[in-house]
């Protein structure tokens, strides 16, 4: 938006003779050449990967100011100009819809917090990945009126993990969590857990936590003690003040399965 405003305003101040749409298509792709130059840069040198997403919302910025300061040219009648920044400021509504889910839920994470999901707020299954997987519903519930619909697959893995909540464990003894299995076989099911610095041991297998679970036809109640997960880490300590991630899965099920997840959070040693 900022540099849409500047760029026009330049080619005003400088006399740049450009008929509107010329000036309007130069200007929108100047902004798209430089949104997808940042976007192929941040991926020299670091971890991160292009976000298209990213460039669409630069367009959307360009267009919103450009749909205020144009009077001329394509955008000479006022009918024209109020539909398209009805269109345009409709948009970016849309576009910052899933930012503003994100802060709305980071805020309830933190009020509920040693609870880790609970699945009582209405964007909950946006703090795990495969969130198409998860569902909430109040059928099959342990704690509270919702519990979550977890889907897995007969991929080589298939689970979900949680990766957006509040990271400092340190003072927490035990991780709770409930699992049902509507089968009346039992279902082994693995639980990893990981720091902030995983990525720099090469996402080893030894350098997480690991832990299997036969899970019982029914509801079971599993607990985690804190400390076996500090000690995980083949070679170092577990950072408890900077945990990235707690992941359930399954490996390679010969048929889909459906399990419930409830009643995720952090507590006291058992007994206390």
């Amino acid at each position: 938006m900022v540099f849409t405003y500047w760029l026009h305003q330049c080619l005003r101040t400088r006399g740049k003779e450009f008929s509107p749409p010329a000036e309007f298509f130069f200007i929108f792709f100047i902004v798209l050449f430089l949104g997808i130059t940042v976007e192929v840069l941040q991926t020299l040198g670091s971890s991160r990967s292009p976000d298209m997403g990213d460039v669409v919302r630069n367009q959307l910025g360009c267009l919103l100011v450009y749909s205020f300061i144009a009077r001329t040219g394509i955008l000479a009648r006022y009918w024209l100009r109020i539909c398209v920044r009805f269109g345009v400021v409709s948009a970016i509504l849309i576009a910052v819809w899933p930012l503003t889910r994100a802060l709305i839920d980071e805020y309830l994470a933190r009020q509920q917090f040693p609870v880790l999901a609970d699945f009582e707020t209405p964007f909950e299954r946006y703090r795990w990945n495969h969130s198409d997987q998860l569902q909430t519903g109040s059928d099959i519930v342990r704690h509270g009126h919702r519990a979550a619909r977890v889907q897995l697959s007969t991929n080589q893995y298939s689970g979900v993990a949680l990766f957006y909540f509040p990271h400092d464990w340190r003072g927490f003894q035990t991780l709770h969590f409930s699992v049902y299995n509507p089968k009346k076989t039992p279902l082994m099911l693995n639980a990893r857990i990981h720091d902030v610095h995983h990525k720099k041991h090469g996402l080893e297998y030894s350098d997480r936590y690991n832990q299997g679970f036969d899970i019982e036809s029914g509801w079971n109640d599993l607990v985690i003690p804190l400390d076996k997960v500090a000690a995980a880490p083949k070679g170092r300590t577990m950072d408890m003040q900077h945990i990235e991630g707690f992941g359930l899965f399954v490996i390679q099920q010969p048929c889909a399965q459906v399990i419930y997840l409830d009643n995720v959070y952090l507590g006291p040693s058992p007994g206390k």
